[in-house]
């Protein structure tokens, strides 16, 4: 990269300003579904325990009605409308302008009502948890509603249910208490309450936390709740938090694939020692570091960072073999489907000591192999862009080959890849590109010309001339969880190592 690209984008500065927020708690951006859950919290006297989440929705609704992503994703916006009507319905006086935009909703809901069955992509989680259960409150307020259009919803409901029943969910840790608010409210849920973290949070979740403290009355969770609703003064909060632990290996790792790791500087340091004490001597990790489930993304992440930086923990490999399934990984107990971002992690944590590990590897490739769209890209649950996916699944199986995998057999990724190209030089899935996804396309294009590949020098210059104009976004919601978000310096690390490769790549032409 030439002096003169280096001193206009001021990589070095970006890296450090990023670096030194790292690890304070997350970078979230507010979501709608979880504030809804608590503007709906009352005090004892039946006042609204926190007004401005109630505000807060009023003044985030969408010109068409519906409360989500900026992408038009019909399984967020069904699930976040759904849970805002519901808020701003609950009993008591309607926050000014609530009324019309609780009508507004519901015209939305009955014009997309249908759309959720054939949206191929961006299906939140415990979608068929919440939407059935808000659905119920709707009805009994009488609101207008096609409820015969999400029926089918309800027997899909049971069966989750029933594969964590009660007496698992209150006495284990399991995935199903990061959606506690979908589960009916009951008393003995103040059971969970020992499964809080130190925070006083349940499952790192806000609106899992709300139906906890609904259910206690008392305890730590309040605690929890308060401190989000200081640290978010206008009333918008994030679908998680904290998120320490997941934030620092995603930057680290984008920001060291650009080579802006300088382990000189204190907060390189720093946050390398954060994510080992994390990681812990088991080599499990989940999002943060009082997150009740490790799982193989996370884990594995963190080995690959601190691996790339020289840190000893080619030990902690074998701690992944725990979340070994039949046919693949998963990412947490009861799991329905394997998840493709981290079987692919994992592979690539594994493949940096080979030897020990090709059972579990060619288990992994196979996996990944079936999972393959078009014979060329992969799509994952937890991210609604393709460009992600197939952005992870590469490097791992790059870093398999040639133990696993015949390179040739990623030619049609790289066809793909620079077939999907907009003419703005952008990547996005969703009718126009984005910076995100345009980060992950180049990170993407990065490893093939890294082993010879040829990618003509427009993309690398039309890329570089797109994400310089949008290093600071906006970065739409694409992560998917209970609803759409976007972690915002995961987002911006991606598109600041993409922005230097690029204009690597092309002053090289």
């Amino acid at each position: 990269m030439s002096a003169g690209v280096s001193s206009r984008v001021d990589a070095s500065g970006r890296a450090a300003a990023l670096l030194d927020r790292l690890g304070e708690g997350g970078s979230f951006g507010p979501c709608a579904y979880t504030t809804a859950w608590m503007a709906r919290l009352r005090a004892p006297d039946g006042t609204v325990r926190f007004p401005r989440a109630l505000d807060w929705l009023t003044r985030h609704q969408r010109a068409d009605g519906s409360w989500g992503g900026e992408i038009e994703l019909p399984h967020d916006r069904t699930v976040c409308t759904l849970a805002a009507i519901v808020a701003l319905t609950d009993p008591g006086p309607a926050p000014p302008g609530g009324e019309a935009a609780v009508r507004a909703g519901l015209a939305y809901l009955r014009d997309r009502s249908g759309d959720w069955r054939s949206a191929p992509t961006g299906e939140t989680m415990g979608f068929e948890l919440a939407v059935p259960l808000l659905l119920d409150v709707a009805f009994e307020r009488g609101l207008d509603l096609p409820y015969g259009d999400w029926s089918e919803l309800a027997k899909t409901r049971q069966a989750k249910l029933d594969l964590i029943p009660r007496e698992r969910l209150l006495a284990h840790p399991t995935s199903l208490m990061y959606s506690l608010e979908a589960v009916e409210p009951d008393p003995g849920l103040r059971a969970l309450a020992r499964f809080s973290g130190p925070d006083g949070s349940l499952a790192n979740s806000p609106s899992a936390t709300a139906a906890l403290w609904a259910a206690c009355g008392s305890g730590p969770a309040l605690g929890y709740l308060e401190d989000l609703a200081r640290r978010f003064p206008d009333g918008g909060v994030p679908s998680l938090y904290p998120t320490e632990a997941f934030e620092l290996a995603w930057a680290l790792h984008n920001l060291g694939r650009a080579r802006l790791l300088d382990r000189r500087r204190a907060a390189v340091t720093r946050c390398l020692d954060r994510l080992r004490e994390l990681l812990g001597p088991r080599g499990h990790l989940g999002l943060s570091g009082g997150f009740p489930l490790p799982d193989p993304d996370d884990s594995a992440m963190a080995i690959i960072v601190l691996r790339a930086a020289g840190r000893d923990v080619l030990g902690l490999l074998d701690g992944l073999l725990a979340f070994e399934g039949e046919r693949c990984f998963f990412t947490y107990p009861g799991e329905r489907d394997g998840s493709v971002t981290p079987n692919a992690r994992v592979l690539e944590a594994l493949a940096l000591c080979p030897a020990g590990y090709v059972r579990p590897m060619g288990k992994i490739v196979d996996f990944l192999l079936e999972t393959r769209r078009e014979d060329a890209w992969w799509y994952d649950k937890w991210h609604a862009s393709p460009y992600y996916a197939t952005a992870q699944v590469t490097s791992a199986l790059m870093s398999a080959t040639p133990l696993l995998l015949d390179a040739t057999s990623l030619e049609p990724t790289l066809s793909w890849l620079l077939g999907t190209r907009r003419p703005d030089g952008s990547w996005g899935w969703y009718g126009r590109g984005t910076p995100e996804e345009t980060a992950y396309a180049v990170l993407n294009l990065d490893l093939f010309a890294r082993r010879g590949a040829r990618v003509p020098a427009p993309v690398w210059s039309a890329a570089y001339r797109y994400l310089r104009a949008h290093l600071d976004g906006p970065y739409p919601e694409l992560w998917v969880g209970r609803s759409c978000y976007t972690p915002h310096d995961v987002a911006s690390s991606a598109v600041l190592a993409a922005t230097v490769l690029a204009a690597a790549h092309a002053a090289r032409r």
